[in-house]
């Protein structure tokens, strides 16, 4: 991010010591990019990563910007990021519209347009937008992904293939690309394109978060209980936490009998679930997508 140099703003004053007031915070800004994106897929009402009184710092500061710079790039867009997290969509619009309106030649600008367009439920114009910053940079993966995420939440899952397809041409390591394809597959029931993923994605040295318990559950589909236990174990080792995986266990148990062993995997599964009120006995995308997709804006 580029830094706002004395001799570009003249401050004097009361501005000047505003400057100094938030030096750290100009240094940080950049974090705010990379901190306050949300997974489209997850719920929209997670609480915000920052603190309310961080937040405002750097908006008054970059509201100092634009008092001498009414077209400031970083400015618009930090802003833009700012009232997202703030819950102000309106004002995060018009931030993101100025810095489109501006900057037309920066594909950041239209990435975070469609994000936001997504956001409140305009696709159309999400779209639009997330290809035209898709054709400006047209080297990277990630506005592609993110079109690829929004067919994904709306349910479009075969416009969700070619899109991740799209990304992958870019990228072919891209991981949240090949996840979010498997994830597709997985929510077509198309099981064996789910295993085929997975199998491409071991052979680039890619890996992802619950991978074992996609596997677990996908064995399970396809009734091959033995080879959906062992993974089903896998996860339960790394994330004995998380109430899913020993629900899974507890019903492949039963399957076969096991009712003990049934009886201790759902006495932890439902522990758990009432302790977090947010854990699920059940698999969803959100699971897979949210811990392995943390991109958003830019």
């Amino acid at each position: 991010m580029k830094n706002v140099k004395r001799n570009e703003i003249p401050l004097c004053g009361s501005k000047w010591k505003m400057l100094n007031r938030f030096r750290l915070v100009v240094v940080y800004a950049f974090f705010l990019i990379m901190i306050s994106g949300r997974s489209l897929i997850a719920q929209q009402n997670n609480s915000i990563p920052l603190s309310e009184n961080y937040l405002d710092d750097i908006r008054i500061f970059y509201e100092m910007v634009l008092e001498d710079d009414s077209t400031n790039y970083d400015a618009l867009t930090n802003l833009g990021v700012i009232y997202q997290q703030k819950g102000d969509l309106e004002k995060s619009l018009s931030f993101f519209e100025k810095a489109v309106t501006f900057h037309p030649q920066k594909a950041r600008t239209y990435h975070n347009l469609g994000i936001l367009s997504s956001i409140i439920g305009r696709l159309d114009d999400a779209i639009i937008n997330l290809n035209k910053a898709a054709e400006l940079d047209s080297t990277n993966p990630n506005s592609v992904r993110q079109l690829g995420v929004i067919y994904m939440q709306n349910e479009m899952f075969g416009e969700a293939i070619k899109a991740f397809e799209r990304a992958l041409t870019r990228n072919n390591y891209d991981t949240e690309s090949h996840l979010g394809k498997t994830l597709a597959y997985w929510s077509l029931k198309e099981y064996d394109l789910v295993l085929a993923g997975i199998n491409e994605m071991q052979s680039l040295g890619l890996r992802f978060s619950r991978m074992e318990l996609l596997l677990a559950d996908v064995y399970f589909k396809k009734k091959d209980y033995d080879k959906a236990k062992k993974y089903a174990k896998l996860d339960e080792t790394k994330y004995s936490s998380k109430a899913e995986g020993h629900y899974l266990l507890g019903v492949l148990y039963e399957l076969e009998g096991e009712n003990d062993k049934a009886k201790f995997e759902f006495k932890k599964a439902f522990r758990i679930a009432r302790q977090n009120p947010y854990s699920s006995l059940t698999l969803d995308i959100n699971i897979f997508f949210e811990s392995n997709s943390k991109q958003q804006y830019e």
